[in-house]
């Protein structure tokens, strides 16, 4: 019984391997939920568990060609999602200890007027970067993040799937990111 998932999944797998999307999308369709929930049940929220699934995908797809056929497509996906799990996590102790820091450090040192240059600075910068988006990126992060609008009313006002929605939002984030390292 085993073999009959491995050998699907490795048809799938080959498939994909050439770049055919309907495979890409059927292995999606099996494996994002037990991916999200298995996120879920190590302490991450929903929008952490739903930024695994998709950059796990993303990394399947740009890796495609570097897939092995004859190995278990799942132990795969749970090796990448244990990795973006556990840099998450890191990520998210890193800024409690940054924030704890900041607190006890900076507190007696505050100095208003400087805040607020910075905080001015800051939020032009990061209006310039989000100008700086494609049009329907920019239009999906504005409705995410000003709007505080869910995936699927987004997707629902702009008359696209939810998982369209989702890939230009993460490629917007991911956009921001790089240019806010630069």
């Amino acid at each position: 019984m085993t073999d009959l998932f491995v050998n699907r999944d490795a048809k799938q797998v080959a498939k994909l391997k050439k770049g055919n999307e309907k495979a890409f999308n059927k292995l999606f369709r099996k494996y994002a939920k037990k991916i999200y929930n298995t996120s879920r049940k190590l302490n991450l929220g929903h929008e952490e568990a739903e930024e695994v699934v998709q950059e796990l995908f993303l990394k399947i797809w740009q890796n495609r060609t570097s897939l092995d056929v004859s190995r278990s497509f799942n132990a795969y996906l749970l090796t990448i999602t244990k990795s973006l799990i556990i840099k998450k996590s890191r990520k998210r102790v890193y800024q409690m200890a940054y924030e704890k820091y900041a607190i006890s450090h900076l507190s007696d040192i505050s100095n208003q007027t400087e805040d607020y240059i910075i905080f001015s600075d800051l939020q032009t910068l990061s209006k310039s970067c989000v100008e700086k988006l494609p049009n329907q990126q920019k239009q999906i992060y504005m409705m995410k993040m000003h709007d505080n609008l869910s995936m699927e009313e987004i997707a629902k006002t702009l008359k696209v799937s939810k998982r369209t929605v989702e890939n230009h939002f993460y490629r917007a984030c991911k956009n921001l990111r790089t240019q806010l390292a630069e």
